[in-house]
């Protein structure tokens, strides 16, 4: 979306390859097990985001909710 000027408000390309560039050159040299650290660190602060980080960590957890979601 332009504003009057002409410019948008909000790139969302420009900024997603920039969060992209910061990630790649923070997480360039690391071994598969520091990323694994890295990528354990950065939990999500959405709650819905959280949940599913959560689940990937228990995955039963997640799976009996949708399991007996169609049972009576």
């Amino acid at each position: 979306m332009k504003n009057e000027v002409g410019e948008k408000a909000f790139d969302c390309v420009k900024w997603t390859r920039s969060a992209r560039d910061r990630i790649n050159a923070e997480i360039r040299d690391m071994s598969h097990e520091e990323l694994q650290r890295w990528l354990d660190a950065q939990r999500p602060t959405d709650p819905f985001l959280a949940e599913l980080f959560d689940r990937r960590e228990a995955p039963e957890a997640g799976r009996a909710f949708i399991r007996g979601a169609g049972t009576r």
